[in-house]
């Protein structure tokens, strides 16, 4: 029963994901490609603009979390932090390698989708 209730978790937190995934590449892009702001800039924009509809929709349907608000919102934010350092550095070095920067943003999408679930689960909407 207990890994049945967590494929579900796991089916919502992809959903909710996909379109978290989905808003900020649609953002990066916009940022990017029609107000043409800077790499990074873009980056941390559109991660950030994605976070909060992440944050929202996670604690509130996907992990359904009605404990300490505050308590999350810190640890997200931690996390937050983690995240975008990371994002934004890999980006930068795999254009710096020749990768195109939307590809990029891709591939560090991925890999934090892959950890944030465990941290989600096991620390933050705890």
């Amino acid at each position: 029963m207990k890994n049945k209730a967590m494929g579900k978790q796991f089916g919502k937190y992809l959903l909710v994901g996909g379109s978290t995934a989905l808003l900020e590449l649609l953002l990066y892009t916009f940022f990017r490609k029609i107000i043409y702001l800077d790499l990074s800039i873009s980056n941390i924009a559109a991660v950030f603009i994605a976070t909060v509809f992440n944050f929202i929709i996670n604690r509130g349907w996907a992990f359904k979390n009605s404990s300490n608000i505050y308590r999350s919102i810190v640890l997200y934010i931690i996390l937050f932090i983690a995240n975008t350092t990371f994002s934004t550095n890999a980006i930068v070095f795999m254009v710096r390698l020749g990768v195109l920067d939307i590809i990029a943003k891709f591939i560090t999408m991925c890999m934090i989708t892959l950890w944030n679930f465990i941290l989600y689960r096991k620390v933050i909407f705890k």
